[in-house]
C-alpha cells in the first residue's frame, strides 16, 4: 500500500515517540491533537507495513529520523528531509521538486487556494506533478528569472494539472522605483492576482540565499546597484520578496518597490511549505524557519543535519 510523504513521515514518528522513546498512546494523542484510538491505528498500520519491525526503518528518499528531528526541534508543522545521491545543484533540485510534488498530491484538498513563487525547485515541483484535488492558484509574486523558471510557467503548469482558475503575475518581482510599482499594481489583470493573497490556504515557496550568493532576486538586486547595500544591511535570503538577516528579521528595504505578497500576508497563509536546498542555502534555510514566515520544510539531508547540528 503506498502513502504520501507527510502520512509516512507522521506514522514515523508516532512509532518513534512509541516504541523508541516509551511514550503511551494517550500521551502520543495528547502531543498530537489525535484520538488514543487513532495513534493506535496508525501503530497498528507501521507494524503491518513494515515500518515498526526491531527498528524503525527509514525510507529510501525520506530520511524519517532527520524529519522528525527538523519537525521537533524548530516547531515545524510538516519537515522532509529527502535523501539525494549528491549535492549538486540540479540534483538537489529535482529530488526536491518529485518529493514536493508527492507532498501537494496528498495534502492539497478541493477549494484550496494555493500560492506558488518562482524558482528552479518549484520548476521541478510543476514538472513532475500528475494530479492534484481541484483548485485555484495563484502567484505570490512577478519574475525573477529565466522564462522556463518563472512563476508565471509554474502557475501554468501547475494550474492545468489543479483544473482551477489560475492568477499569474506579468511583471518583474522587483521595480526601479515606487512610483512603477503603484502603476503596476493598479493593472486590472495584477490586481486581480493581489486581491487573492489574503485567500491563499496553502503557499509553497522557494528560497533564495544571499550570503552566499544563490538567489534571481539577488541577481535582479544588483544589476540595479543595490545588492551591496542590502548585504550591508544583514540581508541573507528572502521568501517571495521578502528580505530575512540572519536571525530571520525581515529587512524593509525593497517593499515599496516589490510586486509581491508582503511578510504580514503571508505570515497569516494557514500553511507556508518552502522548498528549497543544497549547501549553499543553509543559513537562507536557517533564516527562514527563524522568522515563523514558513511552517513547513521540504529540504535535503544534509542540509537538515546542519541545522540539527547548529546550536541556535
Amino acid at each position: 500500500m503506498s502513502m504520501g510523504p507527510d502520512e509516512l513521515v507522521r506514522m514515523g514518528y508516532v512509532a518513534s515517540r512509541h516504541y523508541r522513546d516509551g511514550r503511551t498512546r494517550i500521551e502520543i494523542a495528547d502531543e498530537m491533537g489525535l484520538s488514543r484510538f487513532k495513534v493506535a491505528r496508525i501503530l497498528e498500520k507501521a507494524v503491518e507495513l513494515g515500518i515498526v519491525r526491531v527498528e524503525i526503518v527509514t525510507s529510501d528518499v525520506i530520511d524519517l529520523e532527520l524529519s522528525v528531528g527538523l519537525q521537533t526541534r524548530f516547531g515545524l508543522k510538516r519537515a522532509l528531509a529527502v535523501v539525494t545521491p549528491s549535492e549538486a545543484p540540479e540534483v538537489i533540485q529535482e529530488f526536491l521538486g518529485k518529493v514536493a510534488a508527492q507532498l501537494l498530491t496528498e495534502i492539497v484538498v478541493e477549494g484550496d487556494l494555493l500560492g506558488f513563487t518562482a524558482g528552479r525547485t518549484l520548476n521541478a515541483t510543476a514538472s513532475y506533478l500528475t494530479s492534484l484535488a481541484y483548485s485555484d492558484l495563484v502567484a505570490l509574486g512577478g519574475v525573477a528569472g529565466p522564462v522556463k523558471e518563472h512563476g508565471v510557467e509554474v502557475i501554468r503548469r501547475v494550474g492545468r494539472i489543479a483544473g482551477g482558475e489560475t492568477w499569474p503575475i506579468f511583471a518583474p518581482l522587483i521595480v526601479q522605483d515606487p512610483v512603477t510599482a503603484t502603476a503596476l499594481r493598479n493593472d486590472p489583470l495584477i490586481s486581480e492576482a493581489f486581491s487573492r493573497f489574503d485567500r491563499v490556504t496553502k503557499g509553497v515557496v522557494a528560497i533564495g540565499s544571499w550570503s552566499p550568493p544563490d538567489s534571481q532576486l539577488y541577481d535582479t538586486a544588483k544589476d540595479f546597484g543595490i545588492a551591496d547595500d542590502l548585504l550591508a544591511k544583514g540581508v541573507v535570503a528572502e521568501l517571495c520578496a521578502t528580505l530575512l538577516d540572519r536571525d530571520g528579521n525581515i529587512v524593509s528595504a525593497v517593499d515599496d518597490r516589490a510586486m509581491s505578497i508582503t511578510a504580514e500576508q503571508l505570515r497569516n497563509v494557514p500553511e507556508v511549505i518552502m522548498v528549497g536546498g543544497g549547501p549553499r542555502k543553509t543559513l537562507a534555510v536557517r533564516s527562514a524557519i527563524k522568522s515563523g514566515l514558513i511552517d513547513s520544510v521540504v529540504t535535503d539531508a544534509r542540509l537538515a543535519q546542519r541545522l540539527l547540528a547548529s546550536e541556535d
